[in-house]
């Protein structure tokens, strides 16, 4: 019987690893698809100007033609055209793709003032009409896919709603009733139903449960303890969970980003993985950034190294064994700037530094104050290890030591860890672990690039004064 069970729960995840699998495709076809029709756009754009047509310089209009398209793919990931929603609902798939590719046409129009003719081969004629020319092919075409695409089993979308009979079952009514967004099904549940299936689930599933469903929750009369309680439950044993907002709610949670599922708002308040489009860009600036940070501080790499070796004996990098994105364990690299062994001496084992820290060096107090310390990380960086912007790297001890007092610590681990982070800018080294956390939180909860930009600009301000890092 034993056999049996085990054999159905890796059957399942197997299911679910081949369905996540399939909407990758699908999601990499989408973006392909999108590229070809802006560059047959650009393509057809230049027959605009066959009265000069033969004094074009082919090569440097093809250079022009792929920045115009890196342009698109960046306005596309950056506006969320490759969501679920935006593959499966054709109103998402075609207004997300119009209003990404009117942005980047009026980005790359906007190039154009800044370079010369000279330098460039595409014109300002080209632009225009390839922008509306691409607006409609890839309208068109996102129209239809999405209508194919919604009827694919891997797209199919199965909800919990949790609430009073009332709430809830008008909400199941509206999804079983939905048919523009592709196939939604949904079950109306109480919260102890719903415990106990996931008891029963995990019971059977043993390691290899995987959250299958998402969920809603539409209570009509919620307290603010049995919210919390309901969310971080279903954080643990949905895919997403989605809160179907009271009006109060709605201007509580007014920053958050408004869904619409079978046409009923709703917003995310949990989810099993960070899943922002925006991720995929964020790794492409990580791998350039770090690249080639790395090669501009390797002068002041060789002059911390010798001031460090200098004034205090031990290694001149500082090793340790941090926990990534996913609790994946990594060696992180920092210069060193205690006294070498510091831990081995403190009995409480991992400590954080506190402010005058008698283990710090007078070097080490001027590279933590300037963030040098960081700059190995880099490396870190471009492994994969790390991002230029996030929660900073903690070791396995923190999250066992303080999960009890901070449940909710192993959400830092949704996201790869920062070189600098929103505590890093708006706390100091010295922040108590809560006041981390909430930090930590609060970014992971609207990582954007604009969010990403403004961390990056107050980190290089403070490095340049040394204000806010003691």
């Amino acid at each position: 019987m034993t056999g049996l069970v085990l054999g159905e729960s890796a059957r399942t995840a197997d299911r679910i690893a081949l369905a996540f699998r399939e909407e990758r495709q699908i999601q990499l076809l989408y973006f392909l698809t999108d590229m070809l029709m802006y560059w047959f756009a650009l393509s057809l754009a230049t027959l605009s100007r066959w009265d000069t047509l033969a004094q074009v310089d082919f090569l440097l209009l093809h250079r022009d033609r792929l920045i115009c398209l890196v342009i698109l793919a960046a306005a596309m990931i950056i506006a969320g055209c490759y969501r679920t929603s935006c593959i499966t609902d054709r109103f998402d798939a075609v207004y997300y793709a119009v209003l990404a590719t009117a942005i980047a046409g009026l980005f790359s129009f906007a190039l154009t003032s800044i370079l010369t003719a000279e330098y460039r081969a595409i014109s300002r004629r080209e632009l225009v009409v390839s922008a509306g020319l691409g607006i409609v092919l890839i309208a068109f075409w996102r129209y239809y896919a999405a209508s194919i695409v919604a009827r694919f089993q891997t797209m199919h979308r199965y909800f919990f709603i949790l609430g009073s009979p009332g709430n809830a079952e008008r909400i199941a009514k509206a999804i079983a009733n939905n048919r523009s967004g592709g196939r939604i099904e949904a079950q109306f549940v109480t919260i102890e139903t719903l415990k106990e299936k996931m008891r029963r689930r995990k019971e059977e599933s043993g390691p290899n449960f995987i959250p299958e469903e998402d969920a809603i929750i539409a209570l009509e009369e919620r307290s603010h303890g049995q919210l919390d309680e309901i969310i971080e439950f279903c954080r643990e044993h949905c895919r997403r969970t989605f809160l179907h907002p009271t009006l109060r709610e709605v201007m509580l949670f007014q920053r958050h980003h408004l869904q619409a599922i079978a046409g009923i708002p709703l917003i995310e308040v949990a989810s099993q993985q960070v899943a922002s489009p925006y991720l995929y860009l964020k790794r492409l600036i990580d791998l350039a950034a770090s690249a080639a940070g790395l090669l501009a501080a390797l002068p002041i790499c060789v002059i911390t190294a010798l001031a460090i070796k200098m004034t205090s004996p031990g290694p001149v990098l500082y090793v340790q064994e941090r926990l990534g994105r996913g609790g994946r364990p990594f060696r992180i690299y920092k210069f060193r700037s205690m006294t070498a062994g510091p831990e081995l001496r403190n009995e409480a084992g991992h400590v954080l530094a506190t402010e005058n820290d008698p283990r710090i060096t007078s070097v080490g107090r001027f590279i933590r104050k300037h963030r040098i310390d960081e700059i190995p990380q880099l490396y870190n960086v471009l492994r994969g290890d790390m991002s230029l912007i996030g929660p900073r790297p903690a070791w396995r001890e923190f999250y066992e030591t303080n999960r009890a007092a901070l449940p909710l610590i192993d959400q830092r681990l949704a996201v790869r860890p920062g070189l600098t982070c929103l505590s890093h800018v708006l706390g100091t080294y010295f922040s108590e672990a809560e006041d981390r956390l909430l930090y930590d939180l609060v970014y992971i909860n609207t990582i954007s690039l604009m969010t990403d930009l403004r961390i990056l600009i107050s980190t290089i301000r403070i490095v340049l004064s040394g204000k806010g890092a003691q």
